[in-house]
C-alpha cells in the first residue's frame, strides 16, 4: 500500500480525525492479510470463481494449511515499518490532543479500564464495520465466506496480533471475556451451522453501549436503568445551606478514604429531601468525579437480573469517571431474608469496585455480613433544626419571593421540611401565582399564604395514598362537650404548642431521647364529636389533620402493614401533622396469644405502632367506639384518655341549635322538645338537619317540623333504631301543626 505518513505532532481537532487515522491503519493491515493469503493460495481467484466459494480442496492446499504458522499477523519488514509509523502518528496526535486539554472517548477508555495497545487495536477492528460498510465485505472475504460479514475472534486475532504472546492475550480477552471485556463484547446467536464449530469462528460484536461511547453519541438508558441520573463533575452543585459542618466532615472522610486500600461503601441516611444526593455531589466533585445515581429499588426481584443491573451501573460509572450512588437502599433490607440477601449481594458486587460508592437510604441499615476488604461508613443527615429551617426558607425564597424573618420563622415552626422539600415548596408557590410573586404592599402576607399553601399541598401529595386531610373551620367555641373533656383537649393542645420551649429551650430534649410527642385516645359512642375535636385541635394549633385510611394501611402480606405505617409517620413529621386513626381498635386491638404465624405478625404490627408513636414528635390520636377492645399496652403509653360521653338533654339542645346556619330560613321548631324526646348524638343531629334542609329547599319553603320529622325517620331507619310510638305520634302531631 502506497501511503504517506506525516509524523508531525498535531492534535485531533475532531473525533472523526482520530477514527480516520485508525481506519487508515486498519486498511494497511487488511491489505497485508489479503496479500498474504492470496500468495499462499488460501483463497479462490475472483475471476475463476466469480466470488463464489471453492467447495473443494486440493492436496496441495491441505499441505499449505499444515505449513501455516499460528493465525496472527505476519508482516514484512516494509509493512512493519509502515504500521509502526502509523502507530507513532496516532499515539503522538492522541498525546498532543490530551495536552491541549481535549479528552477523546478513547482517552477515557484507556484511563478508566487500563487498556493497552492490543486492546485498542482489537476495539478499532471491531468498530470498523460500524463506520464503513466496506469492512463487512472485506471481513467476509477474509473469512473465505462472503456470507459471514461479521467479526470473529479468529479474524480479530489475525488482524491485530503480531506474535504468539499477543495472540494468547487476545484469545483470553475475546473468548474468555476476561475482565472488562465482558462488558465490551456481546455474542449474537450463531446459526445452527456455526453452533458446533470452533469458538474462534463464532460471531462477535461490540456492545451497543461501547459503540455509542466511542462515537460520542448520546446514550439513553432503558428499562430499570431509565431512572439513572447523571450529575457531571463540571456542574457546580447548589450550595448547602444547612449541615455545613456535616459537609466538611464528609469531605475530610472522603479524602481519608481514597488513601486507604479497597472499596469504601458509604451510607448516607436521612429523610427524603434532606440533601443526601447534594452532599454526595459535593464529595464527588471534590474528588474530581461525577455522580451517577440510580434508584436500586426499581431492580427486578430476580437475583440474577438484579446482579446484572448493578454490574451495568458500575460499568456506566467507570465510563463516566463517576462515583456510583444507589438510592432507596433501605428497601433492600430489614423485612425478610430475601431482601437482606439482596443488600448483601449489592455489597458483594461493590467489593470489586475501586473507590467510593454511596448508598442512600431514608433510614440507617447495615448488611448482616460484610465482604472481606470492604470498608463501611455511615452518616446520618438529620432534619434541619428550627433556626436552620428558618434560614432555608429565607434563602430559597430570597431571589424571587423575598420574605421577612417573621414569615420564615412561622413556616419553619409549622413545616419541619428538609432542604429539598423547602426548595420544591418555593418553586410550587412561584408557579402557582407568578404574576404577583413580587407584589408591593402586603406582598409579605401574600407570599406567606402562597408558601404555606404550597407546603400543605406537598404534604398532601406525599401522604394522600394512605391518609386523607380533614379540613374545617371549627374552633373551640363550636365544640359542645362536658367541661372536663374540653379542658383535656385544650391542655393537650397547649402542650403541643409549647413543646419547642420545653424541649429545646429548657433542655428536656436531652432528658427524653424518645417519647417527645403526644398520644391521645378518644373513646365514646359514634357521633359524639371525636373527629370534630381532632379538626378543632388542628385549627387551633395551625397544623394539618390526616385521618388514616385503615383499608390502605393494613395488608395481608407480612411486613407491608409496618411499611405503610412507617411511611405515614415519616411523611407526617414534615408538617408536624396530627395523625387521626379512626376506629383504631380494628388495627390496634388486644394482642393475642401466639398460636400461629398470623398471631405472631399481628402482635409485631401492634408493637411497631407503639414504637412509631413514641418516636413521633407530633400528636397521634386513636379514636374508638369501644375502649375495652384496645390493648392495655396502648393505654399505659397514652398521655391523654379523653372520654366523649353521650350528650345529655341540655347538650343536645345546644347541638340542635348549633347545626342551624343563620342564613337558613326556619319555621317554628320545638328545639327543647326535640332534645328531650330524642337521645341523639351530634353526628345524627347534623344529618337530620341537613336532610330537612334539602327537603325544604326542594319545596322552596322554610325548614319546618315536618321536614325535621322526615329527617328523624330516615336517620332512625339508617341506623336500625326503632322509633317509639310516643315519639312518632308527637312528630306527626307537630308536623300537622307546622
Amino acid at each position: 500500500m502506497d501511503l504517506q505518513v506525516d509524523n508531525r505532532a498535531e492534535t485531533y481537532g475532531h473525533l472523526a480525525d482520530y477514527l480516520q487515522d485508525e481506519l487508515a491503519r486498519l486498511d494497511v493491515v487488511v491489505e497485508c492479510e489479503i496479500r498474504r493469503i492470496s500468495q499462499a493460495g488460501m483463497l479462490p481467484d475472483d475471476e475463476a470463481h466469480g466470488g463464489l466459494l471453492d467447495m473443494a480442496m486440493t492436496p496441495g492446499e491441505a499441505l499449505q494449511l499444515l505449513n501455516e504458522a499460528p493465525f496472527h499477523l505476519r508482516l514484512s519488514d516494509d509493512d512493519l515499518a509502515l504500521i509502526d509509523q502509523l502507530d507513532r502518528r496516532i499515539a503522538s496526535r492522541l498525546s498532543a490532543t490530551r495536552d491541549l486539554g481535549v479528552e477523546l472517548p478513547v482517552h477515557r477508555l484507556q484511563d478508566q479500564f487500563g487498556l493497552d495497545e492490543l486492546d485498542l487495536r482489537l476495539i478499532m477492528a471491531a468498530l470498523a464495520p460500524h463506520l464503513d460498510r466496506k469492512y463487512l465485505r472485506l471481513y467476509g472475504y477474509l473469512h473465505d465466506d462472503l456470507t459471514r460479514q461479521y467479526i470473529t475472534p479468529d479474524l480479530l486475532i489475525r488482524l491485530c496480533c503480531r506474535n504468539e504472546t499477543e495472540r494468547l492475550a487476545a484469545y483470553e480477552r475475546l473468548i474468555g471475556a476476561m475482565g472488562i471485556w465482558r462488558s465490551f463484547v456481546v455474542r449474537p446467536p450463531a446459526s445452527e451451522a456455526l453452533q458446533h464449530t470452533s469458538v474462534l469462528l463464532q460471531p462477535l460484536r461490540l456492545s451497543d453501549r461501547i459503540i455509542h461511547y466511542l462515537l460520542g453519541l448520546e446514550w439513553r438508558y432503558t428499562g430499570p436503568l431509565a431512572s439513572v441520573r447523571f450529575h457531571p463533575a463540571g456542574d457546580e452543585p447548589p450550595p448547602i445551606y444547612a449541615n455545613a459542618g456535616l459537609h466538611d466532615r464528609l469531605e475530610r472522610r472522603a479524602f481519608a478514604s481514597v488513601l486507604g486500600e479497597g472499596p469504601v461503601v458509604w451510607l448516607l441516611h436521612g429523610p427524603s429531601g434532606s440533601g443526601k444526593t447534594l452532599h454526595a455531589r459535593h464529595v464527588a466533585r471534590s474528588l474530581g468525579r461525577s455522580l451517577l445515581e440510580w434508584d436500586v429499588s426499581l431492580a427486578p426481584a430476580d437475583d440474577v437480573a438484579f446482579a446484572e443491573l448493578v454490574k451495568q451501573l458500575l460499568f456506566e460509572a467507570k465510563l463516566a469517571n463517576a462515583v456510583p450512588a444507589f438510592d432507596k437502599a433501605h428497601r433492600l433490607a430489614g423485612e425478610d431474608g430475601a431482601r437482606d440477601r439482596r443488600l448483601v449481594r449489592l455489597i458483594e458486587l461493590l467489593a470489586d469496585w475501586d473507590g467510593i460508592a454511596f448508598l442512600f437510604g431514608d433510614e440507617e441499615v447495615r448488611p448482616p455480613s460484610m465482604p472481606t476488604g470492604v470498608r463501611w461508613m455511615s452518616d446520618g443527615i438529620p432534619l434541619p433544626g428550627l433556626d436552620q429551617s428558618r434560614l432555608l426558607w429565607q434563602r430559597f425564597a430570597e431571589r424571587r419571593m423575598p420574605i421577612g424573618e417573621e414569615v420564615s420563622a412561622a413556616l419553619a415552626a409549622k413545616f419541619r421540611f428538609p432542604p429539598g422539600l423547602i426548595a420544591q415548596a418555593v418553586e410550587s408557590a412561584l408557579h402557582a401565582e407568578p404574576a404577583d410573586a413580587t407584589a408591593g404592599a402586603g406582598s409579605d402576607n401574600a407570599a406567606a399564604r402562597r408558601l404555606e399553601a404550597a407546603a400543605r399541598s406537598s404534604m398532601s401529595r406525599r401522604i394522600s395514598g394512605k391518609a386523607v386531610r380533614l379540613e374545617s373551620g371549627f374552633r373551640w367555641s363550636d365544640l359542645i362537650l362536658p367541661e372536663d373533656t374540653l379542658a383535656l383537649l385544650m391542655q393537650a393542645a397547649m402542650r403541643l404548642n409549647h413543646r419547642h420551649t420545653v424541649m429545646h429551650r429548657w433542655g428536656f430534649d436531652a432528658k427524653l431521647p424518645y417519647g417527645r410527642g403526644i398520644s391521645m385516645l378518644f373513646t365514646g359512642p359514634p357521633g359524639t364529636g371525636k373527629t370534630m375535636s381532632a379538626m378543632v385541635m388542628g385549627n387551633e394549633m395551625g397544623v394539618d389533620v390526616y385521618r388514616v385510611d385503615l383499608s390502605r394501611v393494613v395488608s395481608k402480606y407480612i411486613g407491608e402493614t409496618e411499611k405503610n405505617l412507617g411511611e405515614i409517620f415519616d411523611q407526617a413529621r414534615y408538617g408536624g401533622s396530627i395523625l387521626f386513626f379512626d376506629e383504631a381498635d380494628a388495627l390496634f386491638g388486644k394482642r393475642s396469644e401466639v398460636k400461629d404465624a398470623h398471631d405472631k405478625y399481628a402482635n409485631m404490627e401492634t408493637s411497631y405502632l407503639l414504637q412509631k408513636m413514641e418516636e413521633y414528635d407530633g400528636l397521634t390520636i386513636l379514636a374508638t367506639n369501644f375502649k375495652q377492645n384496645l390493648d392495655d399496652a396502648f393505654l399505659r403509653r397514652i398521655h391523654y384518655v379523653v372520654r366523649f360521653p353521650f350528650p345529655d338533654a341540655a347538650q343536645r339542645e345546644r347541638l340542635w341549635r348549633s347545626c342551624l346556619p343563620p342564613a337558613m330560613p326556619v319555621g317554628e321548631l320545638d328545639i327543647p322538645e326535640l332534645a328531650r324526646k330524642f337521645e341523639l348524638a351530634g353526628g345524627p343531629i347534623k344529618n337530620i338537619v341537613l336532610t330537612a334542609a334539602y327537603l325544604a329547599a326542594g319545596e322552596g319553603a322554610p325548614v319546618s317540623m315536618r321536614h325535621i320529622k322526615d329527617g328523624i325517620v330516615q336517620e332512625y331507619k339508617k341506623t336500625g333504631k326503632v322509633l317509639l310510638k310516643e315519639q312518632l305520634s308527637w312528630l306527626e302531631e307537630v308536623s300537622r301543626a307546622g
